[in-house]
């Protein structure tokens, strides 16, 4: 019965977060920060994968982050299934490898949700109700991932065109889109059956190897060299540097989900929003005169901006639209409408080698 399969969430840790500099460091990137609520986003994404359909999280992160996911997970009361560490970034596919094998040790049986750690979702009992609808066609050997209704014409995501129905609430899918212009983006909204493209997917191990095997034999070969040759720890794998050095680095979506024949679609309206950048957070967090503000700020004729320090006070007179954003001892004064570029700062820093900055 389906109701015997149970999912592990595998959680994605490995972002840097560079569009949220200086509020998002190396050290402490946006995933370990309270940046909308009082939890930080990957206790909040825990807590969204927790309950009766669920495993224990499994988290893959890089060395450095291993100990604050534990500390904030004890926080929150949340135990851990593991903590697989990366040496270094390969992008997703591997990690949907590595949590395809590591599945396949713990549970068999089990489904893998694979999904980042730095989402926002303001409805987890609808993302829930989504990935308990996506399990029947997950079981039957598609590759399900999650399509977000789209609000708007947004250029900054991918897009997924719906296709035929394959289960209750699951659809086959027709196409994956590049994201696109505004024009193309209004084309897709006013035709309908097209969803922004989330990230989250939802498999069985075996239909992942498989197909993986298919399109990305060496991505396979070596994620499974990484983690066949791993060290343990006290509940921590810490993978192979020299087989994972050599994996190709390929998003899930480019290695298996665009070209196989088994990509399936759910769509959901769970209130979703990635924080990629300050505009983003801005939109999240916005209130009187669409301002957005934290620490010890005084605000005057001042509208529709973002305004965080983490001790010094800020003061703001006659601004409009902008981020001014203070943390350990470094300031950001930007346009929202171009906050896209705040990662061209950081590209800066790290050729000038300021890395006491990141």
């Amino acid at each position: 019965m389906m109701r015997d399969v149970k999912i592990i969430p595998v959680i994605m840790s490995g972002g840097a977060g560079s569009r949220l500099w200086p509020a998002s460091r190396q050290a402490m990137p946006k995933q370990l920060l309270p940046l909308v609520t009082e939890q930080t986003m990957v206790q909040e994404t825990a807590e969204r994968l927790s309950g009766d359909l669920f495993h224990p999280p499994v988290f893959i992160c890089n060395a450095a982050h291993a100990e604050p996911i534990r500390t904030q997970m004890a926080a929150i009361d949340m135990a851990i299934g593991a903590i697989i560490v990366e040496p270094m970034g390969r992008n997703t596919a591997p990690c949907a490898v590595i949590a395809a094998l590591h599945a396949k040790i713990s549970d068999p049986k089990a489904l893998i949700l694979l999904a980042p750690a730095d989402h926002h979702v303001t409805k987890p009992d609808a993302f829930r109700r989504s990935v308990a609808a996506a399990m029947t066609a997950a079981k039957n050997g598609n590759l399900v991932t999650f399509g977000i209704t789209p609000d708007g014409p947004e250029t900054g995501y991918g897009y997924i065109e719906q296709g035929d129905p394959l289960s209750p609430g699951a659809f086959e899918v027709n196409a994956f889109k590049e994201k696109p212009d505004r024009e193309t983006a209004q084309s897709y909204l006013d035709k309908g059956g097209y969803f922004w493209n989330a990230g989250i997917f939802l498999f069985s191990p075996e239909t992942l190897l498989t197909e993986m095997r298919k399109f990305h034999p060496e991505i396979v070969k070596q994620a499974s060299l990484a983690y066949g040759h791993a060290g343990l720890v006290s509940g921590q794998v810490n993978l192979d540097e020299e087989s994972f050095a050599a994996c190709p680095s390929e998003s899930i979506d480019y290695a298996v989900m665009e070209p196989t024949d088994k990509a399936a679609i759910v769509p959901a309206n769970i209130g979703w929003n990635d924080i990629g950048s300050f505009t983003s957070l801005h939109a999240l967090k916005k209130g009187e005169e669409g301002n957005a503000v934290k620490g010890d700020v005084i605000a005057y004729n001042t509208q529709n901006s973002l305004i965080e320090t983490d001790g010094p006070l800020v003061t703001t007179v006659g601004i409009d639209g902008l981020a001014v954003i203070v943390k350990d001892g470094s300031i950001l004064v930007a346009k929202l409408d171009a906050a896209q570029d705040v990662k061209k700062i950081v590209e800066t820093l790290k050729a000038e080698k300021r890395n006491d900055k990141l």
